[in-house]
């Protein structure tokens, strides 16, 4: 099976990255939206702006980016299936500054980092998984025939299980 790990909000922390670019306070539980920063009238471009080269490189990983990897890993023992998925900012930093997380973080797999602005949908098949905290991702993927683990995250539709979110993951893991 091919696994295709999604970066921002699964692994990456975007979102303490744009709430520390505009000087606002990060607090993961009160993250109700997948598009937070509209209440704070900030735009689109505004955050495109700020999201240069060393905005992505010093993302701070998820809280729990290593275990959800970990569990992946332990699933799936040969990691030439495992790829990092990833949908670029329309600011062209941001596809060196993924690359450059990448490696910072997870350097054995940087050969295996898809960074695309096609849709994730476009790589479903019956053997195929994605995982990733955007509700539409999955549905998308799932429609066309993938499988999919949606990451709680306070953001997305199993937002009352944020905070069991690795759990989660290992469950629907198991359920493979």
């Amino acid at each position: 099976m091919k696994v295709f790990l999604d970066m921002d909000g699964v692994l990456a922390n975007f979102f303490k990255g744009v709430c520390s670019a505009f000087g606002k306070n990060y607090d993961y539980r009160n993250l109700k939206e997948y598009n937070f920063w509209d209440s704070w009238n900030i735009t689109r471009e505004q955050v495109d702006k700020v999201c240069t080269v060393d905005f992505w490189s010093n993302l701070e990983p998820m809280h729990d980016a290593f275990d959800i990897f970990d569990a992946v890993c332990n699933k799936f023992p040969y990691s030439k299936d495992i790829y990092f998925l990833t949908t670029p900012m329309p600011n062209t930093d941001s596809w060196s500054g993924k690359a450059e997380w990448m490696r910072r973080y997870f350097s054995t797999f940087e050969e295996h980092l898809i960074i695309t602005q096609a849709s994730k949908s476009l790589l479903a098949g019956p053997d195929t998984l994605l995982i990733d905290d955007k509700d539409e991702n999955i549905a998308e993927f799932t429609a066309i025939g993938g499988i999919g683990i949606l990451v709680p995250r306070p953001w997305n539709e199993l937002r009352g299980w944020a905070n069991e979110s690795l759990q989660v993951v290992k469950n629907s893991l198991e359920m493979l």
